[in-house]
């Protein structure tokens, strides 16, 4: 339970976010993902923004609910789980409950699919795909736009989503 200007939340985290979590009553900041479902709104919280990026990641491929997200975070690291993917090493991924060889199957092909995330240079970049997923797009799809949008100079990052958001998919 989190608590945010006197409102209770129920949020769930990664074993990984958790064990780093200080002592109850302790402020704390964490990055939230809101999922929406039929039965409601789930939160999830993340320690730091590589775990939110590869859970929602991970999320995107079909078939792979924040369940299976958190697992896999909660087994691997970020760069890990990017680099499993990247050797395609299913069996590593099918080693976490819930992937089984057709999940396991289905991130692999489709995150190796996708371009590699932004150069851990480009926070602007990262920053910018990250908003733009949440806004509803792929990563791919964002990837895409801010390519085409190109190296605008020195933007911040509200006109670089703008100049993204006015490209057509």
């Amino acid at each position: 339970m989190v608590e945010c200007l006197g409102i209770g939340f129920s949020l769930k985290v990664p074993l990984s976010t958790s064990r780093r979590l200080a002592e109850v009553g302790t402020e704390v900041a964490l990055s939230v993902h809101t999922h929406f479902t039929r039965d409601g709104v789930e939160l999830f919280g993340f320690l730091d923004k590589a775990e939110m990026v590869a859970f929602q990641r991970l999320t995107s491929v079909s078939g792979i609910g924040p369940k299976a997200g958190l697992n896999l975070l909660s087994r691997f690291a970020p760069e890990e789980i990017d680099a499993v993917i990247v050797q395609g090493k299913a069996d590593v991924l099918r080693s976490v409950p819930g992937i089984g060889p057709t999940k396991a199957d289905n991130i692999i092909k489709k995150l190796q699919a996708e371009a590699p995330p932004p150069e851990a240079g480009s926070g602007l970049l990262a920053d910018a795909e990250s908003a733009l997923v949440s806004l509803g797009l792929t990563h791919r799809e964002a990837r895409e736009r801010l390519r085409r949008v190109g190296s605008a100079g020195s933007v911040s990052l509200q006109e670089l989503l703008k100049l993204a958001l006015a490209q057509r998919g």
